[in-house]
């Protein structure tokens, strides 16, 4: 099902999810009455293992204006291909005039709502610069969407490449609609992050600059460095009794995983919807959603939750480290999910949902599993790759489909990014910033700065408790933007 424009997907959307939810009711209904797109969005462990735990559902905060709809083409690549589909982006002009800048933030593997938290630093720095603001949604993700089935033919046309040069090709038909358009800069934050410093590489003709907060460049499948990072993450903040709390509880868990009668007692304590250590929940990855909740707790690790502090803070909280981790989970009524077999089927589901679009991207291009082996993380180490690459099979029934990240390294260079006037910013407690940029190029045409919270800080809302050093981050992407865009106007 494909529809060109807006109209005509609402008009049908209800119809083919109706259809896609009919046949997953019957899979799943002992769970829920179907299976939608919001269910999927939201499904815990579909959050975890896109790494979303720490995140909030609805984080919205910037009040903008309403979305509007542009006309983008489905393939950049193709000249025989004429379709076209709609993208929602939001155009805030109250503070430009014509020849001043105008700002645009990528957003990236979700909706464009949730980013709002992510936008604050770059719409006041709008207004500073009496720059017009923009935010354009990912393609596949939110509502802006080619097609309502996700299948692997038709997710074909989702890739990092497809939404620069859906970037790129609003700008140049945005810049027709106004009067003097003054120069570009792009920002954006994680993958967005990346995209902005990847577009001032492919198109320096559009944008004069990029700022590129916790954007992981370096495509790989085997990122040990993310639950490696939490030990180090810990020491950052002055927790070492979190670490040796979670050291406890690894070994505490792994001697329970070892007898019947504490499998049994591990089903209780967390609260399993099903059963653990079967095939259905083989103990490493019942091992793996348990890193997830503590171990990504660093990511986003800024104010005003702190949720590293929060959750050390739990598992510091008495002696019984198992029943202090299981309590990081909440106080929910709500049975706790550890099912492999159920995620799959899940995410094999070609319902929209950005979970699944994650994924696809993660399976062609990025790969980014979070593998532990003995001695590197304080966690578990027997959870390998091997069976990670083998999920891009199962979940989009593509034989032989894996992350080619070789490819996406080269293309875009990795860590050896050729661009001018692009700035990186990252956190030392974020395990992503072990992808990213960290330090300048000798020529300065690239330049960063850290500071030590997580992810992305540098664009939320300010707050009295910021580190010193996230402050001068901040402060230094205020003087990039004076410097770069004095020199334009010079």
């Amino acid at each position: 099902f494909f529809f060109p424009n807006q109209r005509m997907r609402s008009v049908s959307l209800l119809f083919v999810v109706a259809l896609v939810c009919i046949s997953s009711a019957v899979a799943f209904d002992h769970e829920v009455t179907e299976i939608t797109s919001e269910y999927l969005e939201n499904h815990p462990l579909l959050r975890a293992m896109a790494g979303r735990t720490h995140i909030p559902l609805q984080p919205k905060v910037l009040d903008l204006p309403d979305p509007t709809w542009f006309t983008q083409k489905l393939d950049h690549f193709n000249p025989l291909e004429n379709r076209t589909f709609s993208q929602r982006v939001v155009i805030d002009d109250q503070f430009w005039s014509p020849g001043n800048p105008i700002f645009i933030f990528l957003d990236g593997e979700a909706p464009m709502t949730f980013f709002g938290f992510q936008e604050v630093t770059p719409f006041y720095w709008a207004k500073q610069f009496n720059a017009m603001y923009i935010s354009l949604e990912h393609r596949y993700y939110g509502e802006s969407l080619p097609f309502l089935q996700f299948t692997a033919d038709n997710m074909k046309y989702l890739s990092s490449q497809q939404a620069l040069a859906d970037a790129a090709y609003f700008i140049d038909q945005h810049n027709q609609t106004i009067d003097n358009p003054g120069p570009w800069v792009v920002f954006g934050c994680s993958y967005s992050g990346a995209l902005s410093s990847w577009f001032r590489a492919k198109y320096p003709n559009s944008v004069i600059a990029s700022v590129a907060p916790s954007g992981p460049v370096f495509a790989n499948s085997n990122f040990t460095q993310y639950f490696g990072q939490f030990e180090t993450s810990c020491e950052l903040i002055g927790y070492d009794s979190c670490v040796s709390a979670v050291q406890t509880g690894v070994s505490d868990i792994s001697q329970l995983l070892s007898t019947p009668s504490g499998i049994s007692q591990l089903e209780e304590t967390f609260n399993t919807c099903k059963p653990i250590n079967t095939t259905d929940t083989p103990n490493w990855f019942f091992e793996l959603v348990l890193m997830e909740q503590v171990g990504g707790s660093d990511q986003m690790d800024n104010a005003p939750d702190w949720p590293l502090n929060a959750t050390c803070d739990i598992m510091t909280s008495s002696t019984d480290y198992v029943a202090n981790w299981a309590a990081t989970f909440g106080n929910s009524s709500s049975c706790n999910a550890f099912s492999q077999t159920e995620w799959i089927k899940l995410s094999s589901l070609p319902i929209p949902n950005s979970n699944r679009a994650w994924f696809w991207q993660k399976c062609t291009e990025f790969g980014f599993f979070k593998p532990s082996y003995e001695g590197t993380s304080i966690f578990w180490g027997d959870i390998p790759v091997d069976p990670m690459l083998g999920w891009c099979e199962q979940i989009f029934g593509v034989p032989g489909l894996v992350p080619d990240t070789e490819w996406t390294n080269t293309f875009y260079g990795g860590y050896d990014l050729k661009a001018t006037n692009v700035l990186f910013t990252n956190g030392l407690l974020d395990p992503w910033h072990n992808l990213s940029i960290n330090e300048a190029t000798n020529d300065g045409n690239v330049q960063a700065v850290t500071y030590q919270a997580g992810h992305c800080a540098t664009m939320d809302l300010p707050y009295p408790d910021d580190p010193p050093s996230l402050v001068i981050a901040r402060q230094e992407i205020d003087d990039f933007l004076t410097e770069v865009l004095q020199e334009y106007y010079q």
